[in-house]
């Protein structure tokens, strides 16, 4: 028994298992044909087998799929900064598009989008960040005055780093704090 199909507008409208009773837009199919129903005819290679998904795109019998892209003539998922810029995915916080690329905004730009809470926690968060990046100083330049040993910073540079660190940790008492906040520099 042959398989055909019935074409309606270049469209797959059914597929028959038998004995042909119409020839009307009817058209006998290979044994190992890949037709389905509801597709348009052009979707197919000469011997019914389906066109690839690049071939159906670069025929535009197809869109490219959300979240890709063509290149070289292949189908290439796009990467997140892609996708944020085609409106795929959303902006992630504190970022924005310009010159057509993702980039973080400035410290004031992120600042001005923050509640005073927020502002608050990104102030002891960076604070806290500086200290931090300040501790492995004092505690080298203690634990070599206690074996005896040269030390890596004078006494002078010790006690700068420390007033430092203080006023670090003074910066919540600033007059615009959190809105504006003068960050000191190391002395």
């Amino acid at each position: 028994m042959a398989e055909y199909m019935v074409l309606k507008n270049n469209v797959v409208e059914a597929i028959y298992c038998g004995e042909i009773k119409n020839s009307e837009n009817i058209i006998i199919l290979p044994e190992n044909h890949e037709v389905r129903v509801g597709e348009n005819i052009a979707f197919y290679n000469d011997d019914y087998t389906r066109k690839s998904d690049i071939e159906l795109i670069l025929s535009n019998l197809k869109d490219i799929p959300l979240g890709y892209k063509l290149e070289n003539n292949q189908l290439i998922e796009m990467t997140y900064d892609e996708k944020v810029i085609a409106g795929i995915e959303d902006i992630p916080p504190y970022y924005k598009i310009e010159n057509n690329a993702l980039v973080e905004m400035a410290e004031h730009e992120k600042l001005s989008l923050m509640t005073k809470a927020e502002k608050e926690e990104y102030h002891r968060q960076k604070r806290d960040m500086l200290i931090s990046s300040q501790m492995w100083k004092i505690q080298r330049h203690e634990q070599e005055k206690l074996l005896g040993i040269n030390t890596t910073l004078s006494d002078d540079e010790f006690i700068n780093l420390l007033k430092y660190i203080q006023n670090l940790r003074e910066i919540t008492e600033q007059e615009y704090y959190p809105d504006f906040v003068d960050y000191p520099e190391k002395i």
